[in-house]
């Protein structure tokens, strides 16, 4: 008699066993690798994906691998993920796309790109990228002259001007070579301020500012420099020398301006792509997008720490004062 009970409910239990295995193995559960430099942004692109119906740890798994502060390990940080055989690769810095580009040539990539990726060699257009990468591109560096130009409204009598740029990086070196031009054009005395990975003199790039009589820095965003850019904004105060970033996080920790694409927006949009791909779009069919929001934020509490008064016609076309 427990036998005959036994048995079908044995047998029940198998049967909803295999409903449930089958039901897994029917709802895909997808993996990415991720290698960002920033960690706010990793939040904006975890919403984005959010937003858009995925759920770490049950449709979706996301193998993230921190960039900040580990310009040398960025390749062999891709490689693992490509060795991994993720189902897509989301990569926010030159070092880690150059190296993906040279690890794989099919496996789907996001990019959010502050090089033109045309000119860096990412996309055969930006219309039709033409192979296994696209995204966003940032645009940083058409913004550059803007950059300058508010600069020269907040000190109008700025005559010299300092970049602290990382010279290996090759974001910053056609960064470089525009400030330099648009400087030239200007007739502003022109200066480099460069840092080397692994270990930067930030003090010395600072003191050769002073000694320089520079008015002002632009910080050139990569990874190196992002690494470093709390010691940065502690010597630009402690200098009092007016700086400008081209983006990020870098006005809330004491920068004191910045003008570049909104990143919040750029990595929440990114996420869009990630979704596309994943539901069987090819990247060489989806056009690289440019940023569609920009803004300016000054810190004014910075500006006084540095004896520096913001003109009102700078602080109305604030998007953003910190005070």
């Amino acid at each position: 008699m427990n036998r005959k009970i036994f048995a079908p409910a044995l047998y029940a239990m198998l049967f909803a066993l295999c409903v449930f295995a089958e039901a897994q193995q029917s709802g895909k559960v997808h993996r990415i690798g991720v290698v960002i430099s920033r960690p706010a942004n990793s939040s904006a692109f975890r919403q984005g994906l959010r937003d858009l119906g995925y759920v770490e740890g049950q449709n979706l798994l996301i193998e993230f691998k921190p960039g900040e502060g580990k310009l040398e390990q960025i390749p062999d940080l891709v490689n693992e993920l490509v060795e991994r055989k993720v189902d897509l690769l989301f990569l926010d810095n030159q070092v880690a796309l150059r190296a993906a580009k040279e690890k794989t040539k099919t496996m789907p990539i996001v990019m959010v790109s502050s090089v033109d990726p045309v000119t860096a060699g990412h996309v055969d257009s930006l219309s039709r990228p033409g192979g296994n990468i696209t995204g966003i591109s940032q645009l940083s560096r058409d913004l550059s002259a803007k950059r300058v130009e508010l600069l020269k409204e907040t000190i109008p009598r700025m005559n010299r001007l300092a970049i602290l740029w990382d010279p290996e990086g090759p974001g910053p070196r056609v960064a470089f070579q525009e400030y330099e031009g648009i400087a030239r054009a200007l007739k502003l005395h022109f200066q480099s301020l460069e840092l080397r990975a692994p270990k930067p003199s930030i003090e010395n790039a600072f003191q050769a500012a002073k000694a320089g009589r520079a008015d002002a820095v632009i910080l050139v965003a990569n990874p190196l420099i992002g690494a470093h850019r709390h010691a940065i904004v502690e010597l630009a105060i402690g200098n009092r020398l007016p700086s400008m970033g081209e983006g990020g996080e870098f006005v809330e920790i004491g920068g004191l301006m910045q003008y570049g694409a909104n990143s919040a927006d750029l990595f929440r949009r990114a996420a869009t792509y990630v979704d596309k791909i994943l539901k069987g779009a090819k990247p060489a069919d989806l056009p690289v997008e440019q940023p569609t929001k920009f803004e300016l934020v000054v810190n004014l509490k910075t500006a006084r720490q540095i004896g520096l008064i913001i003109p009102p016609n700078v602080l109305a076309r604030a998007d953003r004062v910190i005070k």
